[in-house]
């Protein structure tokens, strides 16, 4: 199956599941579709509190995407998810680094299973979902309609311009499984580099969203996480290593929300600046990311946010 098929297939998978959803390709964009929810997934959608555009791709990103859907339900009328935006790997035209980041480790199969899941998480939550450029007319003519007050990345593979950083009152941040403050792992290879680096610990990053890639202002960084399997021996499986850094994102994305909403009750705007993530967290909590790498939890680490996760606002 060549990839025009292959995507064409995926669009209508999505709109076989529900036959109401609208989807259209946007003049003057390169690539990519925006695809609406049917009038029945969003009937019961909040529309009240703060507004927030999801900006996410892959594990990494779905499970802060999930995360912002949990604090939606259990927040009621505080925030309201507005949008998704993400990557589309199945597309032949989209600049989005696909050979250089984690797509290349999985085949097209799983690129299209990856993509439609994130998807069809919007849409069935009630919220439209863009895949395509976002430095396009088209797409600052969305962001307007949107109009967040907040916009959360993460694993996503577009550079983001100024335009799109200078638009939410309270900011862009994106999520970033390496320890940026010291200088490691930046740009699409972040676990590549602790395997070069044989590296025994990691970092979390929160940063800003600047126009050059992972070198925003850093809001703050998750304790150590151990990347060695047991004894301290040495892996040079990516997968095994990506899915470890995947454990504090919902609680790091969940207290960067809450602290955001606590200013907007206190009626302060503009973007934090700084969270001191590893004091939030529990010593129970940072000794399971100091836990070694099970290597039978490869692959059963679902995208989902803990249970036990607290929304304090």
């Amino acid at each position: 199956m060549d990839e025009l098929s292959s995507r064409q297939q995926l669009l209508s998978s999505i709109k076989k599941h529900n036959n109401g959803r609208e989807i259209s390709i946007p003049q003057g964009v390169k690539w990519g579709e925006l695809i609406l929810p049917a009038r029945n997934e969003i009937e019961n959608k909040n529309t009240e509190g703060l507004k927030v555009l999801a900006i996410c791709s892959w594990t990494l990103g779905l499970l802060a995407f999930e995360t912002l859907k949990l604090m939606e339900r259990r927040l009621p009328g505080k925030l309201n998810l507005v949008g998704l935006v993400t990557d589309d790997p199945t597309d032949r035209n989209a600049k989005i680094s696909k050979k250089r980041r984690f797509w290349r480790y999985y085949d097209k199969q799983h690129q299209e299973e990856f993509e439609q899941g994130i998807i069809e998480s919007a849409l069935t939550f009630g919220i439209p979902c863009y895949t395509g450029d976002v430095k396009s007319e088209f797409f600052r003519n969305l962001l307007a309609e949107l109009n967040p007050d907040l916009i959360i990345s993460s694993g996503f593979g577009q550079l983001i311009d100024q335009p799109i950083i200078d638009y939410p009152d309270y900011g862009i941040y994106n999520v970033h499984p390496a320890d940026l403050l010291n200088h490691h792992g930046a740009g699409p290879q972040p676990w590549e580099d602790l395997i070069t680096r044989k590296a025994e610990t990691t970092r979390v990053t929160i940063h800003k969203v600047s126009t050059t890639i992972d070198s925003g202002d850093i809001v703050g960084q998750s304790s150590l996480i151990n990347v060695r399997l047991k004894n301290n021996e040495f892996t040079d499986n990516v997968r095994m290593i990506g899915e470890k850094t995947l454990l504090p994102v919902d609680h790091m994305v969940a207290e960067l929300v809450c602290g955001i909403l606590r200013r907007k009750n206190e009626g302060i705007g503009g973007p934090v600046d700084k969270i001191d993530f590893e004091k939030l967290f529990s010593q129970k909590f940072k000794n399971k990311l100091m836990e070694p790498i099970n290597p039978e939890n490869r692959g059963h680490l679902l995208p989902l946010p803990a249970e036990d996760i607290q929304f304090t606002v």
